[in-house]
C-alpha cells in the first residue's frame, strides 16, 4: 500500500528557447540545472517528466539532454519519468503483431523494448517511462499490449499513462457511429484500458477554469466516472491539475491547413488550485501532476502570433525563469496535503454526492449539470447549502469513515463578483461526538450543537472530517 502522495508537473525545466514564426529565441539561460531542478523539488514535487528538448529518441546518449537531466534529478533527488518517443508511438501502430505488424511476434516486440531502454534505465534516477499522452479508444489494444509487454521483462518498470477525458466523445467511444451516453462510453473507454494493460491505476486530466470564468461542465463528472471504475477495479486513481491559461486553435480534420475557431483555459489562482486539489483528494487520488510547470514555448501554427500559452502567469514558472503567484501559492497547497498525509493517504474512496440549496438541483448550475448524483439519503451525515452546490465524498479505511465536505461554487465568483462566503451546516447526527475536523491539513477544534457544525466555507475550499 502507498505511503506517501507523489507530485510533479509537466514540461520540467527547459534549455532556455521558445520559438515564434519558425525562429528560434532564447532567453539566455540554460534552465536545465541543478539550481533550477531544486527549484523544482522546493515546490514540493517528487518526480520529474523530462518531454519535449528533454526526451530521448535514440541519439548519443553521453551528449543528450535526457542524460543530461537525469544526470541533475539524481544529484537533488528526483525519480524521473522519461519520454522516449519510439516505445511511446508504439500504440498508434496501425497493426502491432503480426503477419503485417510492426512486428512478427511478442518477441521481437519484447527485444526492441529491451534494446531501446538499455541504455538508461539503470540510471540511478530512472524511476519510468510515458506511454501515448491521451489515447482514442481505438488505440487502447496496443496501448495495453506495449504496457503489458514492458511490464513483462522490467516487473518493476513504472509508466504513465495518462488517458482522455469525458470531453471528446468521438474519440473515447467504442463505437463512434452508436454513440452512448457520455458516461456510459468513458466506462467502457477506462474499463477497456485496465483490462488490455492490467495496469493497477488509472489518470485522467481535465481543465475545468475555462474562458469567460466559466467552470467546464465536464469537470466534476469525469472526476466521478473515473474515480467510480478505479473504486470497482481496485486500482488507484492519479489526476492532471490545471496550472496553466491557453489559448488553443481548433483545426478542422479533415481539411488541417483550416482554423475553425478556438477554446480557451483562463489564468487561475490559489483559490481554484484548492478547488482542484481539494477534490482530487476526497477522491481518494494518490498521485498528483501538473499541467504545466514551465510555460510552454509553442511556435505559432498557421497563424501569425505566437501561441506562448500566457507568458504571465501562464503555468507555475514563466517562459523567462521567473516563478508566478501560483507557484507560490502551489507549494504553499502541497505542504499542507503532505501535513495531512498520514491521516488521509490510508483512506480509499467509496462514492460521491451533491447537495443543492433549497429551490434548485444539477440542471441549475452549469458545471454540475453532468454530475453523477448518488442518492444521498444513504450517506449518514447531511448538508445544508444556502449558495453553492456542495460536493462531498465518502472515503473508508476499514470501520473508520472520511468524508470531504467541499464548496463546489466558482471560486472566480469570490473573486471577480464579490460574492460573500456562505455559510453551510453538516448535520452529523450520532456521529459528532465521533469526528475530527481537519482544514488545510491541520487538525483543528469545531463547535457541534445537537450535531450540527456550521461554518463558513469559501469557494473551492473543504472540510475534512474523520469518524472511527
Amino acid at each position: 500500500m502507498r505511503k506517501h502522495f507523489d507530485f510533479y508537473g509537466y514540461n520540467a525545466p527547459t534549455c532556455g528557447n521558445y520559438y515564434m514564426d519558425n525562429e528560434v529565441y532564447t532567453f539566455g539561460e540554460d534552465y536545465r540545472s541543478v539550481k533550477r531542478y531544486k527549484e523544482y523539488k522546493n515546490i514540493g514535487f517528487t518526480m520529474a517528466l523530462l518531454q519535449h528538448d528533454n526526451s530521448y529518441n535514440g541519439e548519443k546518449w553521453e551528449t543528450s539532454s535526457a542524460k543530461k537531466c537525469l544526470d541533475i534529478c539524481s544529484k537533488v533527488g528526483l525519480k524521473v519519468i522519461l519520454e522516449d518517443k519510439r516505445i511511446k508511438d508504439l500504440s498508434k501502430e496501425d497493426v502491432l503483431i503480426g503477419e503485417n505488424g510492426r512486428f512478427k511476434t511478442e518477441e521481437e516486440l519484447l527485444k526492441f523494448i529491451d534494446d531501446t531502454t538499455s541504455i538508461y534505465r539503470d540510471h540511478p534516477a530512472f524511476y519510468a517511462i510515458q506511454l501515448q499522452d491521451e489515447p482514442a479508444y481505438k488505440y487502447l489494444k496496443n496501448y495495453g499490449t506495449v504496457y503489458k509487454a514492458v511490464k513483462k521483462i522490467f516487473p518493476k518498470m513504472e509508466m504513465q499513462c495518462n488517458l482522455l477525458n469525458m470531453v471528446l466523445h468521438s474519440l473515447i467511444a467504442p463505437d463512434p457511429e452508436n454513440l452512448q451516453s457520455m458516461h456510459k462510453d468513458y466506462e467502457d473507454y477506462l474499463n477497456r484500458f485496465a483490462k488490455e494493460s492490467g495496469i493497477d491505476y488509472l489518470m485522467t486530466d481535465e481543465y475545468a477554469f475555462r474562458g469567460n470564468n466559466v467552470l467546464s461542465a465536464w469537470s466534476i463528472p469525469t472526476f466521478q466516472v473515473l474515480a467510480n471504475v478505479c473504486r470497482d477495479l481496485g486500482v488507484e486513481l492519479r489526476l492532471v491539475l490545471q496550472s496553466f491559461c491557453q489559448e488553443g486553435m481548433i483545426v478542422n480534420r479533415e481539411n488541417p491547413e483550416l482554423v475553425e475557431g478556438s477554446c480557451h483555459w483562463r489564468r487561475i489562482t490559489e483559490k481554484e488550485m484548492y478547488w482542484q486539489m481539494n477534490i482530487a483528494l476526497g477522491l481518494g487520488c494518490k498521485e498528483f501532476s501538473y499541467f504545466t510547470y514551465f510555460t510552454k514555448a509553442r511556435k505559432a501554427l498557421r497563424t501569425q502570433r505566437a501561441v506562448s500559452d500566457g507568458i504571465d502567469g501562464g503555468a507555475l514558472v514563466n517562459l523567462d525563469g521567473t516563478r508566478t503567484k501560483l507557484w507560490f501559492a502551489t507549494q504553499k497547497i502541497i505542504k499542507e496535503f503532505k501535513a495531512f498525509e498520514p491521516v488521509i493517504i490510508n483512506y480509499n474512496y467509496d462514492n460521491s454526492y451533491l447537495f443543492f440549496p433549497e429551490g434548485t438541483d444539477k440542471d441549475s448550475f452549469s458545471y454540475t449539470k453532468e454530475a453523477v448524483i448518488s442518492d444521498t439519503s444513504k450517506l449518514p451525515i447531511s448538508v445544508t447549502t444556502t449558495k453553492c452546490p456542495i460536493f462531498v465524498t465518502e472515503m473508508k479505511n476499514g470501520n473508520a469513515r472520511m468524508y470531504t465536505v467541499q464548496n463546489a461554487g466558482n471560486p472566480i465568483d469570490e473573486t471577480l463578483y464579490k460574492k460573500r462566503v456562505p455559510e453551510i451546516e453538516i448535520n452529523l447526527g450520532k456521529l459528532a461526538d465521533k469526528a475530527k475536523f481537519y482544514y488545510k491539513g491541520k487538525l483543528i477544534e469545531k463547535q457541534v450543537n445537537d450535531g450540527v457544525a456550521k461554518l463558513k466555507l469559501a469557494r473551492g475550499q473543504a472540510i475534512f472530517i474523520e469518524i472511527k
